[in-house]
């Protein structure tokens, strides 16, 4: 019918294809800091330090998939808790999300070194338990590092008292872009689906990860996980987890 709008056909490859444009766009925009971050990362493992990372609800994803898998980092410790899980029940992490100090006193479990990174996911940025955790690292001389939509942030109101974001209040940011929402597919006029968010942050923290990883091994510092499901894999991981044992208390 003639002026009618034709609205675009929702299919199994339209989510896909506009998460690898977004995943590209954002591996382009967060080149140089994820390079400033792979380097710092080097030298903090090499000086003994560990990398701290943390996120709460569908965030806590982030944290879990960096921790202890094949592939993966030995000096990553997830600052988790079970009341800040999905499995907490949505209405349980939405209220402990919004209360002040409700993450921060996971910062004593692992006793922080001074310049340790601490990375932050939070696609909003704007509640208070993640925002006070950023502002108590900072005083006990961190380096916390967000992983939070500048776009999504930057349209909403913070939640703190102090009327800040995540990424204001923190040493670097890399931003996962996206929309408000972070919904990214319009399949009604009003409705969105295809959250973007959990897909970036990974992306993101992976490469960083290899990059350092890649440059520790070659200098002799083992310090990756390989699949207990290989033959080999069990007698490297078991010398690993036993340095990492000195802070990781899941380990013990």
């Amino acid at each position: 019918m003639p002026g009618k709008k034709t609205r675009q056909k929702i299919s199994v490859l339209t989510y896909s294809g506009t998460a690898l444009a977004h995943l590209s766009a954002l591996v382009e925009r967060n080149t140089p800091v994820m390079e400033r971050l792979s380097s710092r990362l080097v030298k903090d493992v090499r000086a003994g330090r560990e990398l701290l990372v943390f996120g709460s609800g569908h965030s806590s994803i982030f944290a879990m998939e960096l921790y202890h898998r094949a592939g993966g980092p030995s000096f990553v410790i997830p600052l988790v808790a079970e009341h800040l899980l999905p499995t907490a029940g949505p209405p349980v992490v939405r209220l402990l999300e919004r209360t002040p100090g409700a993450a921060t006193m996971m910062l004593d479990r692992f006793e922080p070194r001074k310049g340790e990174q601490l990375w932050l996911c939070s696609q909003s940025g704007i509640n208070s338990a993640i925002i006070d955790l950023a502002l108590e690292a900072k005083k006990r001389g961190l380096y916390p590092v967000a992983f939070t939509s500048v776009a999504h942030s930057t349209a909403v109101k913070s939640r703190h008292a102090s009327g800040k974001r995540l990424f204001e209040v923190c040493d670097e940011t890399v931003d996962l872009g996206g929309v408000r929402g972070d919904a990214a597919v319009q399949i009604t006029a009003d409705v969105a689906a295809g959250p973007l968010s959990t897909l970036g942050a990974v992306l993101a923290a992976h490469s960083i990860l290899v990059s350092a990883m890649a440059d520790l091994e070659k200098a002799g510092v083992r310090c990756v996980y390989t699949s207990v499901n290989t033959p080999e894999g069990e007698a490297r991981n078991r010398a690993l987890e036993e340095r990492a044992s000195k802070r990781d208390y899941l380990l013990r």
